[in-house]
């Protein structure tokens, strides 16, 4: 069993790890988005598989769960649009219409799950939802590359929501590496196919390897797996809402690595996005026995 004052401490990690999503796939600009997607969800399966070869994982019922492959799929669609979205907008402006998430998690929890809103969750997704709008600029010219790539990270935000909903039912039930293992390879799987499908080149050079073994292990093995691992006893929406400093600290990284510009629209936009996941997040943290 967690102690709640360690709870803290591993979302702050979770944090840290996944703010480098983004600035590490600029690493990587020739390769196509759909292939960085697979190589990280590829490589982070492959570690956690190599781990059960040494350490048999903890869990109280059979793994995969039948929930597994959606969430698979829905993890898939995240990174797929997630790094997408990278090749048409500003590390900035994709991970402030990501963090939309916890919004979306909402809906999931009041629709899906019949949990109840409280009008501080109701206000801070309406301010959120206005802080989308300011980002974007209400531009909705589907040829503009920014829109497309403001809907690709508003799927993949969708797609985010998704997983840690049904993460949420399957974590009762499996330790974090028994869970995360399938999850990782189901992802990579399905990334795998589509890239297959459309075509697309699933080589890498050897200089891009050190960026694609980094991404597998930072945002993802460290990052994702502290998000999954904290969702087993917090619900989905506050863990959803943890990563609303991610914008301000990819941002930061890519500024220093590429001296990648933020936008005033973007930094008041940003701003308000931030402050209406804030009202979501300063909701109790309730721990499950």
């Amino acid at each position: 069993m967690i102690m709640r004052s360690w709870l803290p401490l591993v979302l702050f990690i979770g944090l840290l790890g996944v703010s480098f999503g983004a600035p590490l796939a600029r690493f990587l600009p020739e390769m196509p988005a759909l292939s960085i997607a697979f190589w990280r969800m590829c490589i982070a399966s492959m570690v956690l598989w190599g781990i059960t070869l040494v350490k048999t994982p903890i869990s109280r019922s059979p793994a995969p769960q039948k929930l597994i492959i959606p969430a698979g799929i829905f993890l898939a669609g995240h990174f797929a649009t997630f790094y997408g979205a990278l090749k048409y907008a500003s590390v900035a402006n994709v991970t402030l219409i990501v963090a939309l998430a916890p919004a979306f998690m909402l809906l999931l929890e009041r629709f899906y799950l019949r949990r109840i809103f409280s009008r501080q969750l109701v206000a801070g997704l309406c301010i959120a939802l206005v802080g989308a709008l300011v980002v974007h600029g209400y531009r909705l010219d589907r040829s503009d590359s920014i829109t497309l790539g403001t809907l690709m990270a508003l799927a993949s935000a969708l797609c985010w929501a998704g997983v840690l909903i049904i993460a949420e039912r399957v974590r009762q039930d499996s330790d974090t590496v028994a869970y995360t293992r399938w999850l990782y390879l189901v992802a990579a799987i399905s990334l795998g196919a589509v890239v297959l499908i459309s075509g697309q080149s699933i080589l890498f050079d050897r200089q891009e390897l050190p960026w694609l073994l980094a991404l597998g292990i930072v945002p993802t093995l460290i990052g994702h797996n502290s998000l999954n691992y904290a969702v087993k006893f917090l619900r989905p929406t506050v863990v959803g809402a943890v990563p609303i400093g991610e914008p301000v600290l990819a941002s930061l990284l890519a500024w220093l690595f590429f001296r990648e510009g933020v936008s005033v629209q973007v930094l008041i936009g940003g701003a308000i996005i931030l402050g209406g996941l804030l009202v979501i997040a300063m909701r109790p943290m309730r721990t499950r026995a």
